[in-house]
């Protein structure tokens, strides 16, 4: 009668995320706006010796030293030179910030969590402990990252 009068029978609640979607390669990707602290133009790095390769340096954002982090390195995929609309996506993940390079930020977008799809049991460029899910919006397939598992990996790259 309790549920009746709530007027949830038989609903399940959906989650509405958002994401901060960008571009790689040609290929579409988003991580969870909640992590992303703010998106800055690439500017001077300094690089840190015997670093992962998809480490690629620190920069001094505001006073913050702030890692750097190579997607295309970490994907395997081809090199590309930083152009206009190369930026820096900073983010905190478990009281850390980092920050990640991406060809270029693209919109916010929304998921309904109950429509995202599980990684697919394919061979992708990212590995599938990283992903989250696959995305559908508009047309445009979109890969959702595990920005949280991504970043266990690479603190036991660099520590």
């Amino acid at each position: 009668m309790d549920d009746q009068k709530s007027g949830v029978v038989g609903q399940v609640a959906s989650e509405i995320k958002q994401f901060v979607c960008f571009k790689l390669a040609n290929e579409e990707y988003a991580i969870d706006i909640q992590l992303v602290q703010e998106v800055v133009k690439i500017h001077k790095m300094t690089s840190i010796p015997q670093m992962p390769e998809f480490s690629l340096g620190v920069i001094n954002n505001r006073g913050n030293i702030i890692p750097v982090f190579d997607l295309r390195k970490k994907f395997h995929l081809s090199d590309k030179p930083f152009g206009p609309e190369t930026r820096l996506l900073v983010a905190s993940v478990d009281n850390t910030v980092i920050s990640l390079v991406v060809d270029q930020v693209l919109d916010n977008v929304k998921f309904d969590m109950s429509q995202v799809d599980p990684a697919p049991a394919v061979k992708m460029n990212v590995d599938r402990e990283y992903i989250q899910g696959l995305g559908e919006l508009e047309g445009r397939m979109i890969v959702i990252l595990d920005l949280q598992k991504m970043h266990e990996f690479i603190m036991k790259e660099i520590v």
